[in-house]
């Protein structure tokens, strides 16, 4: 359960003046023992958590999301644009996708299943550790779990719930 309220917060009533964005057609997952340059990324949420028994930070990003894990050396990137990373996975934006892929390194292994599910299958976000709404039917939610994290991805232009669940085990130090 998560150790603090959820932190939900919708985005901006007004009218947003850029151009469209292209619409994005694969999810990128970026997995590092480094923490990645978050500068360049519009951090829309962000949240405290516990991980692992250790101290995390739960963001969710303009492009998707980051989870941060440092006494572990965890850092996944999620994106909606390539990733510059070694260890990037990529998923297709459509129901019926499942991939599953992991991260080693000396001080944990991670394991992080994705399926693309209907849009209705999304939950909502009450359950969520942090969450934000991007429109009305597009949200990014992460949620702390047993032995990991949840993420949710909606896509309404797909009709697309993805879903993410990534489990974590710390190494023992010797």
């Amino acid at each position: 359960m998560p150790s603090h309220p959820p932190s939900t917060t919708e985005s901006p009533s007004s009218a947003d003046p850029s151009p469209p964005a292209e619409t994005p057609t694969e999810l990128y997952f970026g997995y590092s023992a480094d923490v990645p340059d978050l500068t360049t990324v519009d951090v829309k949420t962000v949240a405290p958590a516990t991980l692992a028994g250790e101290p995390a930070v739960l963001t969710v990003i303009g492009e998707s999301h980051y989870v941060g894990l440092p006494a572990l050396d965890f850092h996944e990137l999620c994106s909606c644009k390539p990733l510059p990373h070694e260890r990037t996975h990529r998923t297709p934006l459509s129901a019926g996708a499942e991939r599953e892929f992991s991260f080693e390194s000396d001080r944990l292994d991670a394991r992080t299943v994705v399926e693309g599910r209907p849009l209705d299958a999304f939950p909502g976000p009450d359950d969520a550790t942090v969450a934000y709404r991007f429109d009305p039917e597009a949200w990014t939610t992460i949620r702390i779990a047993d032995g990991g994290y949840e993420t949710y991805h909606t896509y309404p232009e797909y009709d697309l719930a993805l879903h993410t669940e990534t489990t974590m085990t710390p190494k023992t130090q010797r």
